[in-house]
């Protein structure tokens, strides 16, 4: 699966200090998209949380939508949830 070429090491330097917790597409710091996590099915928030990267859900969610419409899918399935994340780990761990 392709993610978006904002998700890349060291994605976080480009934030403040505060905003440098999560790996977010838009630099947010932690409060302002937490309660996305809540949003997702148990078996993504289970994944999200094993995860060695702290990514962002919200940013994540856009990403699994994106796919989704591609596929001419309404909503994320579960199977795409977690195949995005694997795909975006595999992309914060290159270099």
């Amino acid at each position: 699966m392709k993610v978006g070429a904002g998700w890349r090491p060291g994605m976080e330097q480009r934030s403040s200090l505060d905003g440098r917790q999560v790996k977010c597409l838009i630099n947010d710091e932690g409060h302002v998209w937490i309660s996305w996590h809540d949003r997702l099915p148990p078996p993504v928030r289970h994944r999200l949380a094993e995860s060695v990267f702290n990514i962002c859900p919200a940013c994540m969610t856009i990403e699994a939508r994106r796919v989704a419409a591609a596929r001419g899918l309404r909503q994320p399935t579960i199977r795409i949830y977690l195949d995005l994340i694997k795909a975006i780990e595999r992309k914060l761990k290159e270099e």
